[in-house]
């Protein structure tokens, strides 16, 4: 019997069946947060229930005595999770939960069912503020004003900021609506609204402070520093390039013959790592400065025109025996290739060699990139030796140039030695070329050189004497004779000025210039200013960096414009957003919550809450992902395994257009409970729980079996009989 005893309590306890015999514990959950607490004070007398414990909950949980007890303190939001998790704490076997359902953050349904008491929130006006996305010193900033609105109703609104005190009266409908206060940014301000309406005055108020100061270097142009400064970039005016180069931006209005080549090499390791350059036409910037010959040629937006007419010139070369001393051909040579590589398709060059006799290497052409090509091919092949018998050569030079209809004509004769044929013949022809508009000009190699020659050879024929110390001084001589000889001649005038659609010149009207330097853009940049078919102003990317061009000198052109130095200051904004310096923003919409990505990136993904997913391409430069709307807390962009950037995601407003009775319907059924239509219908809910005799029926079977052990073991123990 007590087996079949123990067989039946196994075979109940394996059913496991529960009992109704003890009291129910209830914890309620009372949601006072703005949006809510005036529905759940009107409902909290009715929630009085034998036995429950109760909690409020807003930004966070507390415990309260009663349901008809008011926390203030408990902060603006709506956390349900963290009163779910202390409503657990206490153990209950159900939770009430009378809400909203308007919270702002994820909520996972709890181990134990979850009964629901919808309230509708409140009515509601408010007003906030939106920082614009990168607000930057000296650029007009927009702060967007968001109203968002449960009812109909009239409202007065007051902005004051840097811009004044604007008012409005509106008509505001449920729903969403928004308008802008624009102004300048100079510095850290703040922005404030007021708004009153039957509902109450709600008051917003937001700082605004530039982005981190773009630091410029200006190398050769005082008149753009100027500007700049006025619009609060960090300026410095190095008389050299330095390593590191610690500015976003290098304005170059000075020549590149004034740059060692380590310069220039800094300045292309400068953009190719994501800097920007912008050069300017001063005297001595641009095409005066001999940029279009540099290593940083290519990275330029613009190009010159090329002009009607031209240079004629002829270089009287000393082949003599004595330029073979200390490599003088080799370096008047390629000295005379940076010439070559000088001039304009327009501009004819010759070169006539004399030693003891006079010899053509190559006689006048056009610099056309096949006229080039030969012209090089042939000065490479010069060779020295003989005597200085310069007049031959030099009455080739000028006869040659008779016969070019260029209106410039020049002979630049270079020796290192004492002319030998007589000079007198040299020095009446090139008074009488001079007369002729044939100038000529003269060069002094070295200590040894014919100078009272040379000097009275210039004289006679209207040009300039040149003493060139060393050798090694001849290719910078070359480079700078080409600055003069083939120089650009800038237009001096009134020039009025066309824009291109671009961020730079939206909303600009700059005033005619009063000089430019004639220029077109090159077919990978954007013009953005043109005079007629002159291009002004081009921009375009090279490396990772940023290029501009500006065919004009600031120092002569729009000085009685007020807007200049926020124009310029837009070039320099616009330069020193490069892809190197990635941006991210995070943009709350009804659908979700979108990140914007700009940069240079491969295949960036934005990680959130454990989970990644793909930033997929919505322009040049640009990634964009949308997370869910109740998401909050920070996201990672990720490239490859590595984080990037990082990026704290605004948090949900308190109230919204969102069916909170939705999400309270969810949060029951996912528990276990279910959505309550009255307080009625939450009094019948069972006032005891089951109690699960499983553990009961075990402990039974187990003491009836050790029972049944002990009787088995005394049946069968030996009595002992007396005798």
């Amino acid at each position: 019997m007590l087996r079949a005893g123990i067989m039946v309590l196994l075979l109940l306890a394996a059913w496991g069946p529960s009992v109704p015999l003890r009291p129910a514990r209830t914890v309620v959950v009372l949601d006072q947060s703005p949006s809510a607490w005036e529905a759940t004070a009107r409902l909290a007398p009715q929630l009085e229930l034998p036995g429950a414990r109760y909690l409020a909950f807003a930004s966070r949980p507390q415990p309260i005595a009663t349901p008809t007890a008011r926390r203030t303190d408990l902060g603006q939001g709506t956390d349900l999770e963290r009163a779910l998790e202390a409503a657990q704490e206490l153990r209950p076997d159900r939770i009430v939960v009378v809400s909203d359902g308007l919270w702002q953050t994820r909520v996972l349904p709890p181990s134990v069912p979850v009964y629901v008491l919808p309230v509708a929130p409140s009515p509601n006006l408010s007003v906030s503020l939106l920082p614009p996305a990168y607000p930057v010193r000296g650029e007009t900033v927009e702060v967007r004003v968001l109203l968002e609105s449960t009812t109909s109703t009239q409202a007065r609104l007051v902005l004051e900021g840097p811009a004044g005190r604007l008012t409005r009266e509106l008509k505001v409908e449920p729903g969403r609506q928004s308008l802008g206060y624009r102004f300048p940014l100079e510095g850290p301000t703040s922005v404030r609204a007021i708004l009153q309406s039957p509902l109450g005055t709600k008051q917003a108020r937001l700082e605004v402070a530039p982005t981190d100061q773009v630091r410029v270097w200006v190398l050769g142009d005082p008149a753009l520093a100027r500007y700049l400064e006025a619009q609060g970039f960090a300026v410095e005016e190095p008389k050299h390039i330095t390593l590191p180069i610690r500015a976003e931006v290098v304005a170059l209005g000075k020549s590149a013959l004034e740059l060692s080549p380590a310069e220039l090499d800094a300045l292309q390791s400068f953009l190719a790592q994501g800097g920007s350059l912008l050069w300017t036409a001063t005297p001595k910037g641009l095409f005066f400065g001999g940029w279009e010959r540099s290593s940083l040629a290519d990275a330029i937006p613009l190009e010159p025109l090329q002009e009607d007419g031209g240079v004629g010139l002829v270089l009287v070369l000393d082949v003599s025996g004595s330029m073979l001393e200390a490599d003088k051909l080799g370096l008047a040579v390629a000295g005379s290739l940076e010439l070559i590589r000088s001039a304009r398709d327009q501009d004819y060059i010759g070169v006539v060699a004399f030693s003891s006799s006079a010899r053509w290497v190559f006689r006048p052409r056009p610099m056309t990139p096949q006229g080039r090509r030969e012209a090089e091919s042939l000065l490479l092949s010069v060779r020295a030796g003989g005597g200085t018998e310069i007049g031959e050569a030099y009455a080739e030079a000028l006869q040659a140039l008779r016969g070019l209809k260029t209106e410039d004509k020049q002979v630049l004769v270079l020796t290192d030695g004492l002319v030998q044929d007589p000079t007198l013949p040299t020095l009446q022809a090139a008074h009488q070329a001079q007369a002729n508009k044939i100038r000529t000009n003269a060069v002094a190699l070295g200590s040894d050189a014919d100078r009272a020659f040379l000097r009275e050879l210039a004289k006679q024929g209207g040009g300039t004497f040149y003493d060139v110390p060393s050798p090694q001084d001849l290719p910078r001589f070359f480079l700078e004779e080409a600055q003069r000889a083939f120089q650009r001649e800038a237009l001096v005038g009134n020039f009025p000025l066309s824009l291109r659609p671009h961020p730079i010149t939206h909303q600009e009207s700059p005033p005619p210039l009063a000089v430019i330097l004639p220029a077109k853009a090159k077919p990978w940049a954007q013009g953005l200013l043109y005079s007629g078919s002159r291009a002004v102003l081009a921009v375009g990317e090279a490396g990772r960096g940023r290029v501009a061009a500006l065919a004009t000198d600031l120092s002569r052109s729009w000085q009685n414009w007020p807007g200049a130095s926020g124009f310029l200051g837009g070039v320099v904004r616009w330069l020193a957003q490069t892809p190197a310096r990635p941006r991210i923003e995070a943009l709350r919409q009804p659908d979700g919550v979108r990140v914007v990505l700009e940069g240079q990136f491969e295949r960036p993904r934005l990680r959130y809450a454990g989970s990644e997913q793909a930033m997929l391409p919505s322009g040049p430069l640009r990634y964009e992902a949308t997370l869910p709307a109740d998401s909050s807390g920070e996201a990672v962009v990720l490239e490859g395994d590595q984080p990037r950037l990082s990026l704290r995601l605004p948090e949900p407003p308190e109230w919204r257009w969102e069916d909170g009775r939705a999400n309270l319907a969810t949060l029951a059924e996912a528990s276990g409970g279910r959505l309550l239509t009255s307080t009625a219908e939450l009094r019948s809910l069972p006032t005891r729980a089951d109690l699960p005799t499983r553990p009961y029926l075990l402990g039974l079977a187990i003491l009836l079996f050790l029972l049944e052990r002990y009787l088995e073991r005394r049946a069968h123990t030996p009595r002992s009989v007396a005798i």
